[in-house]
């Protein structure tokens, strides 16, 4: 492996080259402190090694605390770090437009790390940046609410997002980039972020575009909501009380503990979630709703069964059951719109894992892009490709658009990538790629607005489709809900 060195503002960074492509790995892009905003790091000197991926930081999926990832190397408070790669054999002086990953991971686990952007940056000739950022308790609940603490920011995790970004701006020159032409693109979690960041004043002017891969604002809290959960970890931690210990001293241990007891007692909904504050983003969904988000291209989507992997998965994340996707309806809308939402879904298995899917993943998404669609130019699709058990769930897609090796990630994926399975995969990433390059995807896809509803289904064999699931998408009637917003 040849060395490449790259000069950001805080100092040098030294990579590696090999297979057509500069990788960069584990650059920090801030600091701070528990529970602290982020800040830049202090310049060093010499160069920096930056040849093996940084720590991820601290998580915990599910409400065991001994599932805790918390030790070092492998897991570290420390974490704000990046990966950047760069395909080789740019032209001089050519500067290549910038893709930013935003993981997934319910906003209490995940790592940019996994996410291996050289086989998209070498065929797609664009630049590819991964990030992480704080996760759960260190990153998503409202202790300065709940402590009266305003030294305490909101939303962590999206501030060192927001943080990313401002580094992109300030140094991707320094490896090729043209910071004027940044997507940010995310799934899950990740899209539920990219919904957030384009609702953020903050963050308004650092990227150019955007992708959004299986929710909106949707998973996030309401404030009352925050801070209710915000005092459930008060309790949990013993703090709030005269002479009870600083929240930001705790062990780690501890604070994760908090997350395992605080989850099992909010079953449904996710124990840390960014939180409409007023603040960094609108302070409520109508607000939200009624905000113009920025205007830039916009692809988004959905799989066509995401709730397929949550009830797969142990523990209660997620309403899967009629009875409680019905009240959480019901709660949010009132009984005369849940009933008619309910009516359009059939009272089967089936039915109620559609409902599910739209509740959560689907609808969200799909009502931002309607919104969207009335000023900025917006792609709109639908994943169909189907895994054998889980059918075509949420992450599915993810096996087909980064690479991902071995058994276990054939057995995820439904089966090896190859033959027609691989080239659903080329499809994809190369809509993707040649949205970041040029605003928007590859001939054949064409441009969404509400009442036509052009949709891109992906399958081993593609086709567009003219408001798929109209009957249920009139049903909803632009509505959104939340599973913790009210």
């Amino acid at each position: 492996m040849d060395r490449r060195i790259a000069a950001t503002q805080a100092g040098r960074v030294s990579g590696v080259s090999a297979d057509g492509v500069s990788r960069w790995l584990g650059i920090p892009y801030a600091q701070a402190g528990r529970f602290a905003a982020p800040v830049a790091v202090p310049a060093w000197e010499g160069a920096r090694d930056a040849s093996s991926m940084g720590p991820q930081c601290p998580q915990m999926y599910g409400n065991s605390a001994k599932r805790a990832r918390l030790s070092p190397p492998d897991f570290d408070e420390n974490c704000l770090t990046l990966n950047i790669y760069v395909p080789e054999g740019r032209p001089d002086g050519e500067r290549l437009p910038v893709y930013v990953w935003i993981h997934g991971g319910a906003f209490v686990a995940g790592s940019g790390n996994p996410y291996d952007g050289s086989g998209i940056a070498r065929d797609g000739g664009i630049i590819v940046v991964t990030i992480n950022y704080r996760l759960g308790v260190l990153g998503f609940v409202n202790f300065g609410a709940a402590l009266d603490d305003p030294s305490i920011p909101s939303n962590l995790g999206l501030r060192d997002q927001i943080a990313a970004l401002q580094w992109v701006q300030h140094n991707i020159a320094a490896f090729g980039g043209d910071p004027s032409r940044v997507t940010i693109g995310g799934q899950s979690a990740g899209s539920m972020s990219v919904s957030l960041l384009l609702h953020a004043p903050d963050a308004r002017g650092l990227f150019q575009q955007a992708i959004m891969q299986s929710g909106a604002v949707s998973l996030v809290h309401g404030r009352s909501r925050s801070e209710a959960i915000a005092r459930d970890y008060v309790a949990a931690l013993g703090l709030g009380k005269v002479g009870s210990p600083d929240v930001r001293s705790l062990p780690l241990s501890h604070l994760f503990e908090a997350q395992a007891a605080v989850g099992a007692a909010n079953p449904g909904t996710v124990p840390a979630a960014p939180w409409l504050d007023g603040d960094l983003v609108p302070g409520s969904l109508e607000a939200l709703h009624k905000a113009q988000a920025a205007p830039v291209p916009l692809l988004a989507g959905a799989t066509g069964l995401e709730i397929r992997l949550f009830e797969l998965m142990p523990g209660e994340i997620l309403p899967t059951s009629w009875s409680a996707l019905e009240a959480l309806l019901e709660r949010q809308l009132g009984a005369e719109a849940m009933q008619k939402i309910v009516a359009a879904y059939p009272r089967t298995a089936a039915g109620r894992r559609a409902l599910a899917s739209d509740v959560a993943f689907a609808m969200p998404t799909r009502h931002f892009a309607d919104r969207h669609a009335t000023h900025s130019p917006t792609w709109f699709y639908r994943f169909d490709y189907a895994h054998p058990i889980a059918g075509a769930t949420h992450g599915l897609d993810l096996t087909l658009t980064w690479p991902m090796r071995g058994l276990r990630a054939a057995l995820a994926r439904g089966g090896p990538m190859s033959g027609r399975r691989a080239a659903l995969g080329r499809r994809m990433t190369d809509h993707i790629a040649h949205f970041v390059r040029h605003g928007a995807p590859a001939d054949g896809w064409p441009c969404y607005e509400a009442t036509g509803g052009q949709t891109m289904v992906f399958n081993l064999e593609d086709r567009i489709a003219s408001c798929p699931d109209a009957e249920r998408w009139r049903a909803w009637r632009g509505r959104d809900v939340g599973v913790a917003l009210a």
